[in-house]
């Protein structure tokens, strides 16, 4: 019989397209990774993987059972999130990273704390944060959306029974911090691309780097090769813009007091002037009404825009 860690290993396996490095993030031996596929393969009777000098590829059929293994985790997850609702009231956000999101979430929490409820803020990924929405893991999901990907991100959503609130729009900028020379150009076209090197949050296939010049596929790979760090960390990516070289390419600030608190460690240049393409909002579950606590947060948010 199959079971879930056999598919929790494929998984990994096939994400990280090697057995050390599955093995590392799984906190066990390569052996013991290698053992588990192993049985896999002999319970479905064919290969999962193809064995190359640098790694591992998933087989065809590899790819099937793991496109259905992705559906079951997905699902155990979405069970394993009922587990003690019945004992306090739970808020379950996920927010694409963010520093304003995380004043908000401890703005919402002060404010709250004597309530009896339980509160889960994650930090993820747009196709993450759709995930979790639709396996019931989260009630809101907040992310940031570039204008060109809306027709997209809507047919996602549209698929899992999603749907989206827009609450503001604004500017795509590139961020640097005010001891970066690269801080001082007035513009795009001033910016050395040999010099550019960016942090960013995540790297799914909604990520604002993706879009910073549809018009320009050359200017467009560019951007995306000049990508030194990515992280799931706000706290790292925030930190790195402050102390190296790095910039940035994010939304523009939600609120004045963001940007005036800001103001003096970094500098923005616009990537599209005085255009507003990055839509911010929440997703939810579509056609459903919101439960207290998430009405109450999705109302918190709206009003401090």
């Amino acid at each position: 019989m199959i079971e879930i860690k056999q598919l929790q290993y494929l998984a990994v396996c096939a994400r990280r397209r090697s057995i050390s490095r599955a093995a590392e993030e799984l906190y066990t031996t390569q052996p013991n990774v290698s053992k588990v596929i192993k049985s896999l393969e002999e319970e479905l009777g064919f290969d999962l993987f193809v064995r190359q000098g640098q790694g591992i590829r998933l087989t065809r059929r590899g790819q099937r059972v793991y496109e259905y293994a992705c559906r079951i985790l997905e699902n155990v997850e979405g069970l394993l999130s009922f587990a003690g609702q019945d004992q306090v009231e739970e808020l379950r956000v996920s927010t694409n990273p963010s520093s304003w999101m995380a004043a908000r979430l401890t703005e919402f929490y002060t404010e709250n704390r004597d309530a009896d409820v339980c509160f889960y803020f994650m930090a993820a990924s747009v196709e993450d944060i759709i995930k979790r929405c639709a396996s019931g893991q989260d009630q809101l999901g907040f992310v940031h959306v570039m204008e060109p990907q809306i027709q997209l991100f809507q047919y996602r959503l549209g698929k899992n029974h999603l749907e989206y609130e827009e609450l503001k729009r604004v500017r795509a900028m590139l961020y640097f911090n005010r001891h970066n020379p690269l801080s001082k150009a007035q513009s795009l076209e001033e910016i050395p691309m040999e010099r550019l090197r960016l942090v960013q949050c995540y790297g799914d296939g909604f990520t604002l780097n993706h879009y910073w010049d549809l018009e320009n596929q050359e200017k467009k790979e560019l951007l995306e090769q000049k990508v030194s760090v990515v992280t799931n960390s706000d706290y790292l990516m925030n930190k790195l813009l402050r102390h190296t070289d790095l910039g940035n390419v994010s939304g523009d600030y939600l609120s004045g007091e963001m940007a005036e608190m800001s103001a003096e460690e970094y500098s923005g240049i616009s990537l599209y002037g005085d255009e507003t393409p990055v839509s911010f909002g929440y997703i939810k579950k579509k056609g459903e009404k919101l439960g207290e606590w998430a009405e109450k947060f999705a109302a918190f948010v709206r009003e401090r825009l």
